[in-house]
């Protein structure tokens, strides 16, 4: 068994309000253990989510704590009221202003341009392990550039020169729009970005009290396609992460000899994944 999802405990609504619209599949080529992304399956386990036939369902508890997520009106959980335009006049809009080649990545990968950043997978670089190459470290983005014709550019009269907004360009004289209050800040979800790394410990019948560490969707490992990830202390965890996230440079830290540190005893299974 495990915990119910607390009450004062944040969620991506975002995954119950796509529940709530049939919009959840199960999708076992993409998702090979569990048929849906590990965020459905923690609201699953935490009893917001429940299986269907077709799809991950709203449950009760599920229900009321969308409800209430919509109430708030709050922007980091993706489930506010609709207030955006219809459909067909947005479809009006792609198919007759956007450029030919907009249209051509809507129709072949819609993610990009119907998603919040904090929806997408970890950028390219920390998912290869480098980390220190990622510019999604939270800094401010532009929100477009203005065209001035089909794939031209508007530039700003000279001198006028600023830097660019990845800041791997150096200046330019491009025109960037930037929304005016809070700049809008695009921030990776690999856990490099944030103070606590994903470090783990198990609890259930593999390996009790054993260490392994998990960033960008997969189980970090000391060997390229092995299961070489098991740390009998935390501190030989953390060695492991801060190695990773250096973007596994040089030799991976051993594992010290020694017994495990101890953990709880718990009772559900654990099942540890490599992706």
């Amino acid at each position: 068994m495990h915990d119910p999802w607390h009450a004062d405990k944040p969620v991506n609504a975002r995954w119950l309000d796509l529940a709530d619209q049939g919009l959840l599949d199960y999708d076992r080529d993409r998702y090979r253990i569990h048929g849906v992304p590990n965020n459905v399956v923690e609201l699953i386990w935490g009893g917001l989510l429940t299986d269907h036939p077709d799809g991950p369902r709203l449950t009760d508890t599920g229900r009321a704590r969308l409800a209430a997520e919509r109430a708030r009106d709050n922007p980091d959980t993706g489930a506010r009221e609709s207030d955006a335009m219809p459909p067909q006049a947005a479809a009006w809009v792609r198919e007759n202003v956007w450029p030919a080649s907009w249209l051509r990545n809507y129709q072949h990968i819609p993610g990009p341009f119907t998603d919040c950043a904090c929806h997408r997978p970890p950028s390219v670089e920390c998912q290869a392990g480098r980390h220190g190459e990622c510019r999604h470290d939270g800094r401010p983005i532009r929100e477009t550039v203005i065209q001035a014709g089909p794939n031209r550019h508007a530039h700003h009269c000279e001198p006028h020169q600023h830097a660019s907004p990845d800041l791997r360009s150096g200046v330019n004289d491009l025109a960037w729009v930037w929304l005016a209050g809070p700049p809008c800040r695009e921030l990776c979800r690999c856990a490099c970005h944030h103070e606590k790394p994903l470090i783990q410990q198990a609890r259930g019948e593999t390996r009790p009290g054993w260490w392994w560490v998990n960033c960008c969707g997969r189980i970090v490992t000391r060997r390229a396609l092995s299961d070489d990830a098991w740390c009998r202390t935390a501190a030989d965890a953390q060695a492991l992460a801060d190695w990773h996230i250096a973007s596994e440079k040089g030799p991976a830290p051993a594992d010290s000899p020694g017994l495990p540190d101890l953990a709880p005893t718990r009772t559900e299974r654990e099942q540890l994944a490599f992706f």
